[in-house]
């Protein structure tokens, strides 16, 4: 039973030597007396998933009835998990027919915002431009549902600004797509907020490591694992905590450990220490100069599914412990020029050729779009993997959204673009459905849908022209 006495803060985290600090999953000991996680205290998640260029859509859009569909070969991956999900079918981006720039980068302004690309200085390929006109819709809903957190959102990417126009770059128009609400006086300006891209900083940025001394102290402190720094407060707490909390306290310690296990196996070379980052150089529109390896960083194309996977392990993670309520994966930029010269791919050029810069090819793209449902598939076994306290599933708890910024690859067209809504957000919406929309429907009307289950009475998203109210069929 819950009492002044044994009653933990929401804000306790585990402390050991050298500044070490990890917080700590929502507890039953947290609650005040006489509460229960019974009265609605699991919260709601939300997690965007990006993956570029579109897709083949005859390949994309199920065949059936709406609640008896069958999926693909394309999308295979997902065929276990349909019942978690809703393809929302017949969505126009209607408002990159405005503002400026190349249609991969107004779909990358518009998709979260429902907003044009304004003008401004960076090339994008077709024209110069800046930033979005507007806040994302997972930045709306982080400023109403993460309040009092760590974190009102944490983004994430394994390969973001590496290659093509934006190779080295914070952020530009071909690489953004989250956007902070304008705060203070400045209103007219636009906060772009690009996803961590570096594996070690975001594990120690969400769960802190050694700090202070020297450059080669803090290389040693990196090798010793930060949950044997708290091991004896573990201990402490522990005795102190039922049966339930001790349970889930020591799931949320394991999940930790395994991604420390597998930042070790990215960031160690031979015993190597782990180092600061290097920034990668770009000649032309490819990636060249080699950069340090043992960073956690992007060293060759080839490590990008293993560091994807170790992202999404970190964002999971971070949305059990509650650190924050809503998170991005960008798995990559909009011109996504990386070689895709990996297992089980093995394609010899990047993902943007095969779209249409060295010709149309809808057989690697095939691979490449199938490969990345598998990546979305991951990401969903590892949400339902994680057990909440009233034993229901972090995935009964989150909403993803899936986007791209484009629909056609080779053409750029963006009418039926390919959106998909997963997870069951705590019954909030109807999921193992195939939803085909009114032809026309502006895309804007499923972000007014999405604030809404969010709690939001919103009538309205982006830019008002484009929107008509929330989308029918959803909830």
């Amino acid at each position: 039973m819950i009492t002044s006495k044994n009653r933990i803060s929401r804000r306790t985290v585990l402390r050991g030597a050298g500044g070490v600090a990890i917080g700590l999953p929502f507890l039953e000991a947290m609650l005040r007396p006489g509460r229960s996680h019974a009265a609605g205290s699991i919260p709601l998640r939300l997690v965007v998933f990006y993956t570029p260029g579109g897709t083949l859509l005859d390949k994309w859009r199920p065949t059936g009835t709406e609640t008896a569909f069958t999926l693909d070969p394309m999308l295979a991956p997902l065929t276990p998990w349909k019942d978690q999900l809703l393809f929302v079918d017949g969505l126009n981006m209607n408002v990159t027919q405005i503002g400026v720039g190349h249609p991969h980068s107004r779909g990358m302004a518009g998709i979260l915002t429902g907003t044009q690309l304004l003008a401004g200085t960076f090339d994008t390929g077709g024209g110069l431009a800046s930033w979005a006109d507007g806040a994302s819709v997972d930045q709306v809903i982080a400023s109403r549902n993460s309040q009092g957190l760590k974190f009102p959102s944490l983004e994430f990417s394994s390969g973001w600004s590496i290659s093509g126009r934006s190779a080295g770059q914070v952020s530009f128009a071909a690489d953004q797509i989250t956007y902070g609400i304008p705060s203070g006086s400045a209103s007219n300006q636009k906060n772009p907020i690009p996803p961590q891209t570096d594996a070690l900083a975001a594990f120690t940025r969400i769960w802190g490591s050694g700090t202070g001394g020297s450059a080669a102290t803090a290389a040693t402190a990196r090798t010793k694992s930060i949950l044997d720094a708290v091991q004896a407060q573990y201990t402490t707490l522990a005795a102190k905590l039922g049966s339930a909390d001790r349970a889930k306290l020591q799931a949320h310690l394991d999940m930790i450990r395994q991604a420390e296990n597998s930042l070790t196996a990215v960031t160690t070379n031979g015993g190597s220490s782990c180092v600061m980052p290097a920034k990668p150089m770009a000649s032309g529109n490819m990636v060249s100069g080699q950069m340090q390896s043992s960073t956690g960083v992007i060293v060759t194309e080839t490590d990008i599914p293993q560091k994807g996977q170790i992202m999404t392990d970190l964002m999971v993670a971070a949305l059990a412990c509650d650190t924050t309520r809503v998170a991005t994966m960008q798995w990559a930029d909009s011109e996504a020029k990386f070689l895709m010269n990996f297992p089980p791919l093995n394609l010899p050029d990047y993902h943007h050729a095969y779209q249409h810069e060295h010709g149309f090819n809808p057989d690697a793209l095939n691979k490449i779009y199938n490969w990345y449902a598998g990546n979305f598939a991951y990401l969903l076994q590892k949400m339902a993997a994680v057990q909440e306290a009233d034993g229901t599933t972090l995935l009964d708890n989150t909403l993803i959204f899936w986007v791209t910024e484009i629909q056609k690859p080779d053409s750029h067209d963006q009418t039926n673009m390919p959106l998909v809504l997963a997870g069951k957000a705590q019954g909030k919406y109807r999921t193992g459905r195939w939803l085909q929309v009114p032809k026309g429907t502006s895309h804007n009307n499923l972000l007014v849908t999405i604030l809404n289950i969010f709690g939001g009475t919103d009538k309205t998203f982006g830019d008002s022209k484009y929107c008509t109210g929330a989308l029918a069929g959803i909830t």
